[in-house]
């Protein structure tokens, strides 16, 4: 499965006034009508979500790439070489913020991160620069067009008695093109088209001026090293499966991320009900207060009974405050990472989640969650197309050793043309070139192939020890083999994951269920000690001690809640799940375009 994944940019997010309930119509600025689906804006096309799977799109990696690849226009960049202005880089104000609260489910949260965080969004541009290492690599099959004109005139004195001429003085214009292309065998191919004008003030200079064209074709084919149906073209596949890997670690990140989401939404939830739990332990302590300063007023109880009551007021009064810390300090905790915000805002909006904490016990099978694991886990897909590449990469280095054998050959076209000049002989004969004509005729002498030229031969280079291939290959294979090994480890360590997920899973089950217990256990022992506490039984330190254990079961309790869903993500995560649970919208770069020159 050859597939690239980066998240696709698009959520519609309403703030506390604006958003609808579930199962109503999408409005108009997307607003989906499915939990957990994601929701796209205006301007992002995103396809519908079916809930519990991953969804791909390739238009939105597409446009991406399409942006990423303009380039300025050639005169632009020429400016550019004379007169370079950096751009500003402007600073927001740091007091800016939102002041609108989001109230938001897991899923909603999870899709605005995705959205809005930077750090992702860094992340996400990792695959698309793999993908251009791709399309480097294989520019080397890209031909190569070079026009080259150049003019010389020549002035020098002459030795020979036999040219007629003090002074010999010639002009040559060339005017030629060359194309040159790599075949996917690894030959060099080539082809010159050359265009002389030659002037020459010579005494037995038959043609002036002469036109001298020459079509010639070569070729450099190795026979070794370099050598293979497709072998030149192993680099741009080595390109291709680093670009997957990169795509797949990204994958890997991205599911990271999404649990860090998770971990912070249910934090803020956490730290919301354990102020509750606080507030509510405050508010039996005030109420003992004043029930204990009514009994004093009456000489029912004796004055310490106040003391005591108004002690543990203080005392948890201070454990509020620790819980109201907390719950702020998650507050921006989950802000920072869902990063939502609008126009410049530095600050981003606060999240308030909406969604309570699962309670209802799921079904956990170890063995089918480790094969899951070792099919989905996108760290297990990228190392192995790590394999992959290094297997490809000892291949290329093996065939590196080989000594250089090339075999070379060329077959060229001549003509020949110009104005017919009369040359008079020693012994008085009057003699013309018989190749007199225009730049027109020598083209029509060269297509006749009355006048060609070849050459063939080989070229062998032996290098006497060849130290750095074999260094090389040597390199390669020990790339292998540490890629198997940490192939290895990965597939223990997503094993030894899964297993600690699983367990966790199953010990929070049971965890809540012990701390539901406990926390009405302790409802119970509160009443029926504040029963004795009516009739003399009890004392004032009993009512606060079984406050106590109440309050500290209730902390269980929520405590054991927001584990177990944590531990939820974290099953998921552990399986490569994760990204299905939520319907995430990635971008796969669709077929990439290769032209058609890159195919031979």
């Amino acid at each position: 499965m050859r597939w690239a994944w980066t998240i696709v940019l698009g959520m519609t997010l309403v703030t506390t006034a604006e958003r609808p309930a579930w199962g109503q119509e999408p409005d108009a600025a997307g607003a989906t009508d499915a939990p957990g689906a994601s929701m796209a804006t205006t301007d992002t096309a995103t396809p519908a979500a079916a809930p519990g799977r991953e969804q791909v799109d390739t238009a939105g990696s597409a446009r991406r790439i399409e942006e990423l690849e303009r380039a300025p226009y050639l005169p632009q960049i020429f400016l550019h070489q004379w007169r370079y202005r950096e751009p500003p880089i402007a600073m927001p104000e740091s007091r800016s913020a939102e002041q609108q609260v989001a109230e938001l489910t897991l899923a909603e949260a999870i899709h605005a991160a995705l959205e809005h965080n930077p750090g992702i969004a860094a992340q996400r541009l990792t695959p698309l620069r793999q993908l251009e290492d791709v399309r480097i690599a294989e520019a080397t099959f890209d031909p190569d067009l070079i026009l080259d004109v150049n003019k010389d005139r020549t002035e020098a004195p002459n030795s020979s008695a036999l040219s007629g001429v003090r002074t010999n003085v010639s002009q040559n214009f060339n005017a030629n093109v060359t194309v040159k292309k790599l075949l996917r065998t690894g030959a060099n191919f080539e082809i010159d088209f050359d265009n002389n004008r030659l002037v020459s003030n010579a005494k037995f200079q038959a043609l002036v001026p002469q036109y001298k064209p020459q079509l010639l074709f070569s070729l450099n084919q190795p026979l070794l090293r370099n050598f293979g149906a497709n072998f030149a073209y192993l680099l741009v596949d080595i390109s291709n499966i680093t670009s997957e890997q990169a795509q797949y670690t990204y994958r890997a990140q991205l599911a990271n991320f999404v649990q860090s989401v998770v971990l912070a939404y249910w934090n803020v939830v956490n730290a919301r009900e354990t102020l509750a739990v606080r507030q509510k332990s405050l508010a039996l302590a005030q109420q003992t207060l004043h029930e204990n300063t009514e009994r004093v007023r009456v000489g029912l109880l004796a004055p310490v009974s106040v003391t005591e009551a108004r002690s543990q007021e203080a005392a948890r009064e201070a454990d509020v405050i620790v819980a109201e810390n907390a719950l702020d300090v998650a507050q921006r905790t989950l802000r920072q990472t869902v990063y939502l915000h609008r126009n410049d805002t530095f600050v981003p909006q606060r999240i308030d989640p909406v969604e309570p904490l699962r309670v209802d016990s799921v079904v956990v099978d170890a063995d089918q969650a480790l094969a899951v694991a070792l099919e989905r886990r996108p760290e297990i897909i990228a190392q192995n197309l790590d394999l992959r590449s290094k297997n490809l990469t000892a291949r290329v280095r093996e065939n590196q050793v080989l000594p250089r054998l090339d075999a070379i050959g060329s077959f060229g076209l001549n003509g020949l043309s110009g104005n017919q000049v009369p040359v008079t002989l020693n012994n008085g004969t009057v003699t013309t070139s018989p190749f007199g004509g225009t730049y027109g005729k020598s083209l029509d002498r060269l297509t006749s192939t009355d006048f060609y030229s070849y050459s063939a031969g080989v070229e062998l280079e032996v290098p006497l020890g060849n130290a750095s291939a074999k260094a090389q290959y040597a390199q390669a294979r020990i790339d292998v083999s540490s890629s198997e090994l940490n192939r290895r480890q990965l597939l223990s360590d997503v094993t030894l994951e899964v297993q600690k997920a699983v367990n966790a899973v199953i010990t929070n089950m049971k965890r809540l269920r012990a701390t539901h217990l406990a926390t009405e256990l302790g409802e119970q022992n509160l009443r029926d000690q504040q029963k004795r506490l009516d009739v003399g039984m009890a004392t004032t330190k009993d009512i606060l001690d079984f406050q106590d254990q109440l309050t500290t079961a209730r902390g269980n309790e929520v405590q054991a809640q927001t584990d177990y869903n944590v531990s939820l993500g974290e099953l998921a995560r552990a399986q490569g799940t994760l990204l299905d649970q939520y319907s995430v919208v990635v971008e796969v770069p669709g077929t990439r375009f290769v032209p058609w020159w890159a195919k031979f």
